[in-house]
């Protein structure tokens, strides 16, 4: 063997105990492997449990349902419960709806389940519901949750207790402690609703509230028994409220404050503008002032319909049963109008976007009031109809109609129409009523006419057409200052020709009449009277602060004093109280003017003085009695007195001495004629009674016998 065969066989020999160490090394003690331990039980009781679930329920070829869930337990009897669930319904009522919960737990026949622990709903139109704990029907599709839960829709949020939830009808009631709120884009709260329960239609887009009903919308407080609010057709606003039992709405843009039995709210489809406000049961409604702190138009009936245009303002209104109407004081200083109040058995107003109401008609037993202000007294009118004009909260005018009674203080108008002007503060009554013609009486003068229209400032009456008045006997009245409470009074006496007791009475074609002097002007055939004494004139004028009188135009009289009558005719007859003075006068030319050629009658009176004739004749009556004191003529004077007629200048009878005086001019001398005889002077003195005559100071005495002789006939030519 040689030296390599040698070396080969060594290193071959090497080689195969390294190797045989390797794999010695490399098998060293084999492990026993661990056998494969069996999944955990999540409850016992269950005979099935599976991971990553999923059930479907299918009815009638169409799918019901479907239950996903992380776990899924069954028990003997065929309950499911699922772990981490899902559950999908489709086509539910139009609208998909996925709900999750921690857990779930359904009956064999899995038309009931019950899930707990962060339930949440969520519809594909995107409303959502979430609560503790929740039973869903599969039946009758209805979700019940027994406690706490909230849902919201878009701008719409709510809360409750005790919810059931109908998923074909979308119909979702809550038991108790109802609240639902509606924000704006900004998300901000417009209308907060809370009531002891509560129905949200979604289909019939409505929101029923029930007991003790509190609401929020905007600046409003709104408070009922019950409540129903339905909604925009995207459900993002509610555009309708109905409030039913003791409704009432305070504050806001419009109102102060609401209250009826009922009351309807319709605002624009966006919500955001109320069009219309209904109101039935004792129905009540306080606008906003126009200023700051001030009370607006108030208005109260059974039922009120207010409708309102874009830019807020009221344009109609109708009220029926037990109407009142107050419209509130308006402007500033003398032109301050009063505050007006109104009633009636119905009423409408009408107006124009922008005005706000500009007409209103009241209709059965109107009373209209308007309150006292500074130097005027309350004014109240009742009528079977009224038409006012309305500028704001102003009234421009007021017609009434029907059965018409006026009154301010003392004074009262009646009538079958009447037109009020506040403005100016007019008053104009016509037509016959039951009651007759047009009427109007204060504590001075009853006034009858075909139409009478009434300043009430003093008050200033001109009456037309067959006037007749009462004038009422001597009164102290008091002024419209007393009547305010800072003194003063008027005390308005009739003429003295007249009894101050008894009334006295006036008739004419026209009447102009100032209460406040107590001056009356009466033209066309105005004729006054009492007892047997008149006066007739074209026009006569009394002035009863001062007791005088004056007739004009063919004037007349017919007086008794001391039982015997007097008839005196003129141009103008003229009575001055304080003088206790009767004048009967015609016209006089003046200095330089040219008379006429043929002189017009002069003034007459005839009485127990006898007949006398004259430009101007005067009586003087006894300063305390109704009788006459003296008696003056002047200018073309004649009397009669039984057969002596007497012609001069100037005629003075004294009545306590039945004395006549007549005085001549140098060119024209006293005449006296007494049947045959004549006797002439400057002055004659002569007696009613005695056969005395006095001539320029020499007294004559004439007998009866030479009165009696015969004269003798004058030749024939």
């Amino acid at each position: 063997m040689v030296r390599w065969q040698r070396r080969a066989r060594l290193g071959v020999g090497v080689i195969g105990i390294a190797s045989a160490v390797a794999v010695y090394a490399a098998w060293g003690d084999r492990e026993t492997t661990a056998p494969v331990a069996r999944p955990s039980r999540l409850d016992p009781r269950a005979i099935i449990e599976s991971a990553g679930a999923a059930f479907q329920q299918f009815q009638q070829a169409r799918q019901d349902f479907v239950i996903e869930a992380d776990r899924q337990l069954t028990y003997e009897g065929g309950a499911s419960k699922f772990i981490g669930v899902t559950i999908k319904v489709q086509n539910r009522g139009g609208r998909d709806f996925v709900v999750t919960a921690r857990e779930a737990e359904a009956t064999k026949d899995n038309n009931e389940l019950v899930a707990t622990g962060a339930v949440k709903m969520v519809a594909s139109d995107g409303f959502t519901l979430t609560a503790d704990h929740a039973t869903f029907n599969r039946a009758d599709a209805t979700m019940q949750v027994p406690g706490a839960v909230t849902f919201s829709k878009g701008r719409m949020a709510g809360s409750g207790g005790g919810m059931i939830y109908n998923q074909t009808t979308d119909v979702l009631s809550l038991a108790k402690d109802a609240h639902v709120t509606m924000a704006n884009d900004a998300g901000e709260t417009v209308n907060e609703f809370t009531a002891s329960t509560a129905t949200l239609a979604r289909l019939d887009k409505f929101l029923s509230l029930k007991g003790n009903v509190k609401a929020l919308r905007d600046e409003q407080v709104i408070e009922a028994d019950d409540a129903l609010a339905r909604l925009s057709d995207d459900q993002e606003h509610i555009n309708y409220i109905e409030l039913r039992g003791n409704a009432r709405v305070a504050g806001g843009r419009l109102f102060d404050s609401m209250s009826a039995r009922d009351i309807d709210m319709d605002y624009t489809d966006d919500g955001a503008t109320l069009e219309r406000v209904t109101l039935r049961g004792d129905g009540g409604i306080a606008m906003r002032g126009d200023e700051e702190g001030e009370s607006g138009r108030q208005f109260a009936a059974e039922t009120l319909d207010l409708t309102f245009a874009p830019d807020a303002t009221l344009t109609g209104v109708i009220g029926k049963g037990a109407v009142r109407v107050n419209l509130p004081a308006s402007g500033n200083g003398a032109g301050r109008t009063p505050t007006r109040t109104v009633q009636a058995d119905a009423f409408q107003g009408s107006g124009a976007a922008g005005k706000g109401l500009t007409a209103a008609r009241f209709t059965g037993n109107v009373e209209f009031r308007e309150a006292a202000q500074a130097k005027q007294a309350a004014r109240t009118a009742r009528s079977n109809s009224l038409q006012l004009g309305l500028a704001s909260d102003a009234v421009t005018q007021a017609l009434f109609a029907g059965t018409v009674r006026f009154t301010e203080g003392d004074l009262a108008a009646s009538g079958a129409q009447a037109e009020y002007s506040p403005s100016d503060g007019t008053l104009t009554v016509t037509g016959s009523d039951a009651g007759g013609g047009p009427r109007v009486a204060d504590a001075q003068v009853q006034i009858e006419a075909a139409s009478i229209n009434i300043t009430l400032a003093g008050p200033r009456m001109l009456a037309s057409g067959t006037v007749k008045t009462v004038l009422q006997p001597r009164n102290a009245r008091a002024t419209p200052s007393a009547a305010l409470g800072t003194g003063g009074a008027e005390t308005t006496r009739l003429p003295g020709l007249f009894q101050q007791a008894t009334a006295v009475n006036v008739n004419a074609n026209t009447l102009d009449y100032s209460g406040g002097g107590g001056r009356a002007v009466y033209s066309g055939n105005a004729t006054l009277w009492q007892g047997e004494t008149a006066i007739r004139a074209d026009v006569l004028t009394l002035d009863r602060s001062r007791g005088d009188l004056m007739a004009s135009g063919a004037a007349r009289s017919y007086i008794v004093f001391d039982a015997e009558a007097s008839i005196g005719s003129a141009a103008e007859i003229r009575y001055d109280d304080a003088a206790r003075l009767i004048t009967y006068s015609v016209p006089v030319p003046a200095p330089g003017a040219v008379a006429p050629p043929v002189p017009g009658p002069l003034s007459q009176l005839n009485g127990p003085q006898g007949h006398l004739q004259g430009v101007r004749i005067e009586v003087v009556l006894a300063k305390t009695e109704s009788r006459i004191e003296r008696l003056e003529a002047y200018t073309t004077v004649n009397v009669r007195l039984d057969t002596r007629m007497a012609t001069g200048d100037r005629l003075t009878f004294h009545a306590g001495e039945d004395r006549y005086v007549m005085t001549g001019i140098p060119t024209v001398p006293v005449r006296i004629v007494e049947e045959c005889r004549q006797t002439q002077g400057r002055t004659v003195t002569f007696f009613r009674t005695a056969d005395r005559i006095i001539v320029d100071g020499n007294e004559e005495v004439r007998t009866r016998s030479s009165r009696d002789a015969i004269c003798p006939q004058t030749p024939a030519r």
